[in-house]
């Protein structure tokens, strides 16, 4: 081979190793853009189509190293944040709020759970870690919105955030004041003067913590209620 050929040869090679290596990394890009994927929740709007509630589950934020904290009786907190959207949009058509605050009690070997949430603060008491993350690593009928916020018949998607532990305390309690306002939905949309406080520092400025865990919810549309049967 001459070697203006043999050149040209190589030089082929190399763009043809660039494009490979450029369409991996384009890949790769997109992999880590991807995230995990939308997990599952259920939607459903209640029998008067005015408070929109969810249920899931987060049991993936509390790892080995949490769970072996809350079998040795160390005080725990686990604090869900999220906003409602339309998919592809990225501005919040409401917001919701869940914190849990587990300690063992010595004399009565139970946990304490102590769970703040739009429409005020409710205490019980657990016998096994078990038991504890079904009352604080999931939402059962969380309120998230009202028809005034989110139309009903939309597709709704949750953006949230789980935090183990949060290192502010000020925050914290910024979080459960707000879900305890006396307006009882602890929800708010854009047209709320405090909307902007909640988007902007507890989703985004929340702090550091243990553990953390982001995710999004599938895209559905929520479930409405059939409307009751008529007596005969």
């Amino acid at each position: 081979m001459r070697p203006r050929a043999r050149m040209q040869a190589v030089r082929a090679a190399l763009l043809a190793a660039i494009a490979v290596l450029s369409v991996s990394g384009r890949a790769s890009a997109q992999e880590q853009d991807k995230g995990p994927p939308p997990r599952d929740a259920r939607f459903t709007w209640d029998a008067s189509k005015t408070s929109l509630f969810v249920s899931v589950s987060f049991r993936d934020v509390v790892d080995a190293n949490i769970r072996r904290k809350l079998s040795r009786g160390l005080p725990t907190t686990i604090v869900l944040t999220g906003t409602i959207h339309r998919p592809g949009v990225s501005e919040p058509m409401s917001t919701t709020a869940q914190t849990c605050k587990i300690t063992w009690h010595v004399w009565d070997e139970v946990y304490l759970v102590e769970v703040t949430r739009p429409g005020g603060t409710r205490s019980s008491a657990a016998i096994t870690v078990d038991g504890v993350l079904r009352r604080c690593a999931e939402a059962r009928r969380l309120l998230v919105g009202t028809r005034g916020q989110v139309p009903v018949g939309s597709v709704v998607v949750l953006q949230a955030k789980v935090l183990v532990n949060p290192v502010s305390p000020e925050v914290l309690q910024k979080i459960k004041r707000w879900v305890s306002r006396p307006t009882g939905t602890g929800t708010a949309a854009p047209g709320d003067a405090l909307f902007s406080t909640f988007t902007g520092l507890f989703l985004q400025r929340i702090g550091d913590a243990e553990q953390e865990l982001k995710f999004a919810t599938k895209p559905v549309v929520p479930r409405v209620p059939p409307p009751p049967k008529k007596k005969k």
